[in-house]
C-alpha cells in the first residue's frame, strides 16, 4: 500500500466528471483546484462537480494570492542600462505602492521567473528605477518577483477573500495560501475559512523559508512550491531548502507537499524522463507526506497517465526508504501512545496499523511518527476521512464509533476487511482511547486476524 500521497490539479484536460473518476481510480487521493485560472463562481461549480463525481476525495483550494505580473509594452533590457518602471507596470496596486510595499534602494527586481535581474536604485511616489544586470526581452505578462521585500499589508486580494468564502461554505477541506512571508498571513486565511478548511502554507519566498518553523506552528501544512522559491533563491539550493521544508514539517507534525513540475514532460509525453523519476524519489526519501501534479494533469495530453506513474515512482521509492522519527524525538509527551504503537508495528512486522480516530488528530500522530506499516483510520466522520486523505500512509474509512471501545475496534476491523485492508493472518496493532471517543489515544492493542 502507497504511503506517500498524489495530489492531482484539475484544469481543461481533467474537469469532466468521467475524467474525475478516472484520475482517482488512477491514484489521485487529493485533487486541486488553481483560482488563478478561474472565477469565484467557477470554484464552487468544480467544488460541486467533484463532490458530485467522488465524494470521498480530498479538495484542495490553491488561492491566487498577490503574483505581481508586468503588465506594461515589450521591451528590451540591456544590461547595465537603468530602466524605469511605473508601479502598475509591475502589477502593483495603488494602495501598495512604493515604500508601502516595503521596496527600498538595493533590492533586487527579477523579471520573466528570474531570467532578467536588476537592482532597485531609487523608489519615487509612482515608479522605481533599476539598474540591469542581466538583461534581454522583457514580455508583457511575465512574472515580477522581489526577493529582498518583505512585502507589507495582506497577501490575499479580493479575489482571494471570495474565494476563501466559497472554500469555507462549501466545506473543501484544504486550502493552500500562496506567498506566504509570516505566521499572521496564514492566522488571516485561518480568520476566513474557520476550522472547516485545513489551511497549507506555500513556502516560495525566502523570508517564509527563514521562518518556517513558527509558520509550521500556525499551520495544518507547507508546500515547497518550488517554481518561484527556485526563482527567489539561487537555483542551486532549492533541493537543500526542499529538505529542510520537509524536515521541518515532520519535525512539527504537520503535512508536507512537494510541487512543481515533478513530472513536467508528461504534459506532453507518456514517458517520465529519468530525472523526473529521481526528483519525485528525493521527495519520497526526504519525507513528504505528497507529491503533486499541476500541468501535467491540468492541460496535459493524459492526465490518468501522469497519476499513475507518479504513484509507482512513489511506490517504488518507498520500499528502500525508512524515515527518521524526528517527530516523535522532538514532541515525546504529545507522541507518547502513537510512537510506541509505531515502534511495536516494526519491531512485530505488522500488517497494519488500525487508529480509531474522531477528528483525525490522532491517526495525523501516528502518521508524523512515519511507521513502517500503513495506517488505517476509521472514523464516524466523511469530512475527516477526507481531509486524511492527503496524510502519509493514512487510509481512511468511515467506520461507526461506540462508546464501547471493544465495539468500535471490531467495527474498524470489519470495514477493514470488507475494503481488503485486513486479511486472514494479518497482524494489526490498534491504537485508540478507552476513555472517551473523541479522546486522544491512549491504549494499544495487537489483533491477529483470524
Amino acid at each position: 500500500m502507497r504511503k506517500t500521497k498524489v495530489i492531482a490539479t484539475i484544469g481543461p484536460s481533467s474537469a469532466s466528471p468521467e475524467m474525475l473518476d478516472a484520475l482517482v481510480n488512477a491514484g489521485a487521493d487529493v485533487l486541486r483546484i488553481n483560482c488563478s485560472h478561474i472565477t469565484t463562481n467557477e470554484l464552487r461549480e468544480r467544488i460541486r462537480l467533484i463532490r458530485s463525481v467522488r465524494s470521498d476525495v480530498g479538495i484542495l483550494v490553491d488561492i491566487q494570492g498577490p503574483k505581481l505580473r508586468y503588465s506594461g509594452q515589450p521591451r528590451h533590457l540591456k544590461a547595465d542600462t537603468v530602466e524605469r518602471f511605473g508601479f502598475s507596470e509591475l502589477g502593483m496596486p495603488d494602495s501598495r505602492n512604493g515604500a508601502a510595499i516595503g521596496l527600498a534602494a538595493g533590492q533586487r527586481l527579477l523579471l520573466d521567473d528570474g531570467r532578467l535581474e536588476g537592482v532597485i536604485e531609487q523608489v519615487s511616489t509612482d515608479d522605481l528605477t533599476m539598474r540591469v544586470v542581466r538583461g534581454g526581452e522583457l514580455k508583457t505578462k511575465k512574472g515580477v518577483n522581489l526577493p529582498d521585500t518583505e512585502v507589507g499589508g495582506s497577501v490575499l486580494s479580493a479575489k482571494d477573500k471570495a474565494d476563501l468564502e466559497v472554500v469555507k461554505a462549501e466545506n473543501a477541506e484544504f486550502v493552500a495560501v500562496s506567498f506566504v512571508q509570516r505566521p499572521s498571513d496564514v492566522e488571516e486565511v485561518r480568520s476566513i475559512v474557520g476550522p472547516t478548511a485545513q489551511v497549507i502554507a506555500k513556502i516560495e519566498r525566502p523570508q517564509a523559508l527563514e521562518r518556517i518553523d513558527d509558520i509550521c506552528r500556525v499551520s495544518d501544512g507547507v508546500m515547497a512550491a518550488r517554481g518561484d522559491l527556485g526563482v527567489e533563491l539561487p537555483f542551486q539550493v532549492v533541493p537543500a531548502a526542499q529538505h529542510k521544508i520537509a524536515r521541518t514539517a515532520l519535525r512539527n507534525g504537520v503535512t508536507s507537499i512537494c510541487a512543481t513540475e515533478m513530472l513536467e514532460s508528461m504534459t506532453n509525453s507518456t514517458r517520465a524522463t529519468r530525472a523526473e523519476v529521481a526528483d519525485v524519489t528525493g521527495a519520497v526519501r526526504d519525507g513528504f507526506d505528497a507529491v503533486m501534479l499541476s500541468g501535467e494533469t491540468a492541460v496535459g495530453s493524459n492526465p490518468v497517465r501522469a497519476v499513475e506513474v507518479m504513484a509507482a515512482i512513489c511506490e517504488a521509492a518507498e520500499r528502500d526508504v525508512t524515515l527518521p522519527v524526528v517527530f516523535a524525538d522532538a514532541n515525546p509527551e504529545t507522541a507518547a501512545v502513537t510512537a510506541a504503537a509505531s515502534s511495536l508495528a516494526r519491531r512485530i512486522g505488522a500488517d497494519s496499523l488500525l487508529s480509531l480516530t474522531y477528528t483525525g488528530y490522532s491517526a495525523r500522530l501516528l502518521a508524523a511518527c512515519r511507521p513502517s506499516s500503513p495506517i488505517i483510520a476509521a472514523t464516524p466522520s466523511e469530512s475527516a476521512a477526507r481531509r486524511l486523505k492527503i496524510s502519509w500512509g493514512v487510509y481512511p474509512i468511515v467506520s461507526q464509533r461506540d462508546a464501547d471501545v471493544e465495539v468500535s475496534i471490531s467495527a474498524g476491523l470489519s470495514t477493514a476487511r470488507e475494503r481488503g485492508y485486513v486479511k486472514r493472518g494479518h497482524k494489526v496493532v490498534v491504537c485508540a482511547s478507552r476513555l472517551s471517543p473523541r479522546s486522544d489515544a491512549d491504549t494499544i492493542w495487537l489483533h491477529t486476524e483470524s
